[in-house]
């Protein structure tokens, strides 16, 4: 199954994110994986319904959180 990782600048982003979207949506703080960038933090967050990722970016633009990218690994 992919996984679609969310990545973020900081650490403060990926906790501020995953405290957003957890009430609504399945995710999770997760370690980046390697060889995704080195200008992005150490975690990242993980969705576990890839199928939300719409609904996701639109919930993180009114908290005013983006992710730095965004990653389907197979």
């Amino acid at each position: 199954m992919p996984r679609l990782i969310l990545t973020f600048k900081t650490m403060f982003d990926v906790l501020a994110a995953d405290k957003l979207l957890r009430e609504k949506f399945a995710c999770r703080p997760t370690p980046t994986p390697p060889g995704l960038s080195t200008s992005i933090c150490g975690m990242s967050l993980e969705l576990l319904s890839p199928e939300d990722q719409d609904a996701v970016i639109e919930t993180l633009k009114t908290g005013q959180l983006s992710p730095s990218g965004i990653h389907q690994i197979d």
